[in-house]
């Protein structure tokens, strides 16, 4: 039984969840976003995040709920071609993850109930959030996580592993 047929939408962090910008990390650090606009192409997509995408098209709603500036995660977003119907970015709330009013937000901008969410990311904020807004959590472990297992509902290794769980389990 797929774990989609009990929800309507999924939100996604960016970083380190759907795009490896650990490239940009340094310079997002120092604030030096002239420099990080310029090596955007130098972030890549996981493996089969298109792929996922692509199948999640047609049966729910998604989002991307990102502690990264809009105007950042916006050129990400278009620089790799994700098709996402909603983002919420930093400046978005005034409260941040690990609160839970981005994720929230995002809920609510794609029209549902935190119960209606699946809410998907690499760090113990976005678990954290996830599950203080009432959304199902799951972290996935391509990112920053590494070996660390957050009280998240569902744990992934691979993006194989995150498509077992939304459309197999």
């Amino acid at each position: 039984m797929s774990l989609l047929l009990d929800f309507k939408g999924i939100i996604f962090d960016l970083d380190m969840t759907l795009v490896d910008t650990s490239s940009l990390l340094t310079m997002r650090d120092q604030r030096l976003w002239n420099q990080v606009y310029q090596n955007i192409s130098k972030t890549k997509i996981y493996d089969g995040v298109l792929n996922l995408l692509d199948q999640l098209k047609d049966g729910v709603k998604v989002g991307i709920v990102t502690s990264s500036p809009r105007t950042y995660a916006e050129r990400v977003i278009d620089y790799h071609g994700l098709n996402i119907q909603l983002l919420t970015a930093y400046h978005d709330t005034q409260k941040h993850k690990p609160h839970a009013d981005p994720i929230l937000d995002g809920i609510s901008k794609l029209g549902l109930k935190p119960y209606e969410v699946i809410s998907i990311g690499d760090e113990e904020k976005d678990i954290i959030a996830s599950n203080n807004a009432g959304a199902k959590s799951v972290l996935v472990k391509w990112g920053n996580s590494g070996n660390n297992n957050y009280a998240a509902n569902y744990h992934c290794e691979s993006v194989d592993e995150l498509k077992r769980i939304l459309f197999e389990n």
